[in-house]
């Protein structure tokens, strides 16, 4: 995979040539966003394209000090990195490989997740999200499964994850995965299928453990719906039954 060389450019790239401790074996070029904003010299936002047109964009970098903890990472050529704006964050790190895509849209919760897109994989994170220590999600499509019969392949190689989906600590989330809106996936979920909206899931494979579920930071005894009528507050409009497949 060829990578950004500060050397050939018209001007040194913040892009420097980093090892991502989960892929140790994946040659990739890498930066802080908070050295791409000092790069870029923004207070607004980030729109930046390397010389291998690779592209991040971040559209509020007001939270430095999540800036300072999400690194980028690039391998190949027009990959690309769309982001809103991240708070939250503890360690978060994006990569992209060959022709790959990543959105996230406005974080809640980040305390340390991985996001591995490679081989023309997308993958797609909702807004309101709150990920757990030791996250990793994981889609490539450099190798492939076919069916014998008719030679069509199998599975895919995206990821989608809905809005204000929380993912519990240790999940793998694998090529594939889809998860609705609203929903919960269990500690140490491995899960390379499908889970809809307003549901818990766990285990391995991860699978719909109650449906007609939904989250929310705080925590209080007894009726949720009580309390937000006791404080003047409507009901949000994640509190949705979960949607018959």
């Amino acid at each position: 995979m060829s990578l950004d060389n500060p050397a050939s450019a018209k001007r040194p790239s913040p892009f420097k040539r980093m090892i991502l401790p989960e892929y140790r074996d994946v040659p990739l070029a890498g930066a802080t966003l908070f050295d791409l904003v000092k790069f870029c010299g923004s207070d607004r936002r980030i729109d930046y394209t390397t010389a291998n047109g690779n592209r991040i964009t971040c559209a509020d970098i007001a939270h430095i000090a999540s800036m300072k903890r999400t690194r980028i990472y690039f391998s190949g050529k027009n990959n690309s990195i769309h982001l809103d704006r991240l708070s939250g964050i503890s360690r978060l790190d994006i990569a992209c490989v060959g022709t790959s895509t990543v959105r996230i849209g406005r974080t809640d919760i980040v305390r340390g997740a991985t996001v591995m897109a490679a081989h023309r994989a997308d993958i797609a994170i909702g807004s309101g999200c709150m990920l757990s220590r030791d996250i990793m999600l994981y889609a490539s499509g450099a190798h492939g499964l076919y069916n014998s019969s008719d030679g069509e392949r199998r599975g895919s190689a995206n990821i989608q994850i809905g809005d204000k989906v929380w993912v519990g600590q240790g999940s793998r989330i694998l090529a594939g995965a889809q998860v609705g809106p609203g929903s919960v996936i269990g500690s140490y979920s491995v899960l390379p299928g499908k889970i809809p909206n307003n549901c818990a899931a766990a285990g391995n494979p991860c699978r719909v453990t109650t449906r007609d579920v939904f989250w929310t930071k705080e925590a209080i005894s007894g009726n949720y719906f009580l309390h937000l009528e006791q404080s003047g507050n409507p009901i949000p409009a994640i509190a949705r039954l979960t949607e018959v497949s």
